[in-house]
């Protein structure tokens, strides 16, 4: 007997051994709530598991929820496992495939013979009117779905013309961006220009302002140039009236014909001195030639004299006249440059202003 419950069981660890190979599966896919009614039907759950399954607080997921429950009809043996994959024919028939290797019958072999088949019927109408429900709430989403989906297309159209006049506002927006930069590039410009400008000016009036002041230095310069000027003109002056009287001294002095009739006479009464020491120096003269003799010399001495102070008087004039002359070149060279720099500084300050 023991033996024979120990076979049992092995064979029913076979069994779900198959199912717990697609648990992962099962558990991604299978939705608790569609098979809890006809495993409910077959009675292999009761109340308290349906609700654990669907309400259990501690069951966040689908996937926890399909977990339990094949833990639940994993404690049934082999009737959990015979209506489970009666549940798998009817909902997942793909996946009863894959479970069993079969092809689904739907015999539904477990609620005839525990309600007949009247309560197959009344099950398979229960899943009829719940798939009419179904359909309808199906419909009326379908419904539903249609006129959101007119007011989207609606919404669509909406809003790709809102996107046409977007698209327009963008391009006017980014073609007066770019009016915007240019326009902010040229202020920039201006700006720049400006500040030059304004560099410029400063620069200029305080050029204007150098200028004049060095004006006023050039008009102070000036007046002392001209009181220089007229002070070198009274000193010309006063040099053109000593060299007027240099030329008159020496338009007065002896003329040159007297001179060489004073030299030519100092000549002859040279020879006659000599001709009288001649005669004189045989014997002593008597004391009338004597007193002439110094008659003569002294008349020697004073025509010697006279000579040698017209020469020396000439010889003076002539350098009084050289540097009378060199006076007036320098102090007419000196008027000139003054002349020349007064009009240079003149145009200078007329091209500063």
């Amino acid at each position: 007997m023991e033996n024979g419950t120990s076979g049992t069981c092995n064979d029913v660890d076979a069994l779900w051994e198959n199912v717990e190979c697609k648990r992962y599966d099962l558990c991604r896919i299978i939705a608790p709530a569609k098979l809890t009614p006809y495993l409910r039907q077959c009675k292999v759950l009761d109340e308290q598991d349906e609700d654990e399954i669907l309400n259990s607080m501690l069951l966040v997921s689908k996937a926890n929820r399909t977990s339990r429950l094949l833990d639940i009809l994993h404690t049934k043996g082999e009737r959990g496992y015979v209506v489970f994959l009666e549940s798998l024919e009817f909902y997942y028939p793909d996946f009863y495939k894959q479970v069993t290797g079969k092809d689904p019958t739907r015999r539904f072999s477990t609620i005839v013979v525990e309600e007949g088949h009247e309560g197959l019927t009344q099950f398979l109408m229960n899943e009829v009117v719940k798939l009419q429900q179904q359909s309808k709430v199906k419909t009326l989403q379908h419904v539903e779905l249609s006129k959101k989906n007119c007011t989207l297309e609606d919404e669509q159209k909406k809003l790709r013309l809102a996107n046409q006049e977007l698209q327009a506002f963008q391009q006017r927006y980014n073609k007066l961006r770019e009016e915007r930069n240019t326009y902010s590039d040229e202020l920039l410009r201006v700006k720049d220009e400006n500040y030059k400008l304004a560099m410029r000016y400063a620069t200029l009036s305080e050029e204007k302002n150098m200028a004049v002041m060095r004006s006023r230095d050039l008009q102070l310069e000036i007046d002392h140039l001209k009181h220089r000027l007229n002070k070198v003109e009274e000193e010309c002056k006063m040099e053109r009236r000593q060299s007027l009287k240099l030329k008159n001294d020496i338009e007065n002095r002896p003329k040159r014909e007297q001179i060489f009739e004073l030299e030519r006479e100092n000549e002859m009464l040279k020879i006659k001195l000599q001709e009288l020491q001649s005669i004189i120096q045989p014997g002593p003269l008597p004391a009338s030639d004597k007193a002439i003799l110094d008659i003569l010399e002294h008349d020697r001495q004073e025509a010697l004299e006279d000579r040698q102070d017209l020469i020396n008087r000439l010889y003076n004039l002539h350098e009084e006249i050289r540097q009378a002359e060199e006076l007036r070149d320098k102090y007419l060279e000196e008027k000139e440059d003054l002349e020349e720099k007064e009009g240079a500084e003149v145009l200078h300050t007329a091209e500063r202003l």
